[in-house]
């Protein structure tokens, strides 16, 4: 692993502000993800931003739905009873999407946000990759495609997003809100990525 420096911020507005200052900055939560991608090579951040303790975890029922924060936990999430009682089909992604153990760290944030689990992306040797060297080609298109997409790829990348959770809230028709430099912003989840 490369050195880097890590901040634990206070606030969503100040995790914001690090990111725009270091474009190499990675945010940690759950950490299920990010660290096993520095231990093999493939992400160096310059600066880790620890968000793991914001105050954004709230499972609340809302305007005859469901609002829930990056920072809760996917177990907690796949338990709680208006999850399980109006929207099993969340409740179910969760539970088949990984084992307990990563289910009491994984965040909801960073199930979004996790990357592909494309064996030429994990593999810091094969150089073609458009996720890790933009513009370097997609070796997974002429290598193993077995775990790869048949719709929605394209000729820069066949891999496939990871999560069985962001397809249940693409079934359910979820609306996502992201805070970044602009302020928040809100972006339904489409069954087909743009």
């Amino acid at each position: 692993m490369r050195p880097f420096t890590y901040t634990r911020p206070t606030d969503a507005r100040a995790a914001v502000a690090i990111a725009v200052r270091e474009p190499d900055a990675k945010f940690l939560a759950g950490g299920t993800n990010l660290l096993d991608l520095m231990k093999t090579g493939v992400e160096h951040p310059a600066q880790v931003v620890d968000v793991s303790r914001l105050p954004l975890a709230g499972i609340e029922e809302r305007e005859g739905g469901v609002r829930i924060g990056a920072m809760a936990r996917n177990s907690d999430v796949a338990n709680h009873p208006l999850i399980r009682e109006r929207y099993p089909v969340l409740s179910q992604a969760l539970v088949a999407g990984a084992s307990p153990q990563l289910r009491n760290m994984a965040t909801m944030g960073g199930n979004l946000m996790q990357r592909t689990r494309c064996y030429y992306f994990y593999d810091p040797t094969y150089a073609e990759c458009n996720k890790r060297n933009p513009g370097s080609g997609c070796a997974a298109r002429t290598g193993e495609q077995r775990l790869h997409a048949i719709l929605g790829a394209s000729d820069a990348c066949i891999a496939t997003h990871p999560g069985d959770m962001a397809v249940a809230l693409a079934v359910l028709d979820a609306v996502i809100r992201v805070t970044g430099p602009q302020g928040a912003r809100t972006r339904r989840i489409s069954a087909v990525a743009s």
